[in-house]
């Protein structure tokens, strides 16, 4: 898998690549809540942040994640997918770790993130990355667990 940063063509493919992925959580696929993939440029990468693809060798997009700037010092990882004929490929730790490591290069020292409480594969993937859960709340509707880490220190990895 290559990664790479988002570009306006790549909207199409993550808006389905997000479709496929959220139906398999049984969520529903029109939520307002994923108002932002709409906005990539404005929520992601124009305001401190970054949001990145990776395609595998036919070039088709198979996983995403976005890294949007919450104040100076935090970030939260949102959007983090992987098409679920590429799941426990490892495409999901990359991501993640390239997220954390451009969240480090813009000087952020911690990081926040929530999954819905029935994706235990993604719960998996964030514990054993060093995330502590923060517990479980309602957010527009869903439940979900909540995690943090902190990076401080994290370009010595």
């Amino acid at each position: 898998m290559k990664i790479r940063r988002y570009s306006t063509a790549d909207h199409d493919d993550i808006w389905r690549l997000h479709l496929l992925v959220i139906a398999a959580a049984g969520v529903e696929p029109t939520h307002q809540h994923y108002h932002d993939i709409f906005h990539i440029e404005e929520q992601y990468l124009s305001s401190g942040g970054d949001f990145l693809v990776g395609t595998a060798q036919s070039g088709m997009v198979v996983a995403m994640g976005g890294l949007k700037k919450l104040d100076f010092d935090t970030a939260e990882i949102k959007r983090l997918r992987v098409h679920p004929d590429y799941q426990q490929r490892g495409y999901g730790q990359r991501i993640l770790s390239r997220l954390e490591d451009r969240a480090a290069e813009l000087g952020f020292n911690h990081i926040y993130l929530d999954a819905l409480t029935n994706q235990l594969g993604a719960k998996k993937l964030f514990t054993n990355n060093g995330y502590a859960h923060r517990g479980a709340s309602v957010i527009d509707g869903f439940w979900v667990n909540a995690y943090e880490k902190t990076l401080i220190n994290s370009s010595v990895r």
